[in-house]
């Protein structure tokens, strides 16, 4: 696997492929990334986070009890 971030120029892109990519099938996938996440401190990306999710309400699972023989019943 060989992955590059770059901030183009121009519409036209040239890359410069790992020999052991000659002859071989090459998928690329370009996609736009909104921040750099190796820019983003670790307090940065829990704020993030916590941002994200901030739209979904929050559910408690304090009485949540799991009965796996009940899960298990197909019949």
């Amino acid at each position: 696997m060989f992955t590059k971030t770059i901030v183009p120029k121009t519409a036209s892109v040239t890359i410069q492929l790992p020999e052991n990519f000659i002859g071989e099938q090459v998928r690329v996938i370009a996609t736009v990334e909104k921040r750099g996440a190796e820019s983003m401190g670790f307090t940065e990306k829990i704020r993030d986070i916590k941002k994200r999710y901030s739209i979904y309400p929050r559910v408690d699972l304090g009485s949540f009890t799991f009965n796996r023989d009940e899960a298990n019943d197909f019949d």
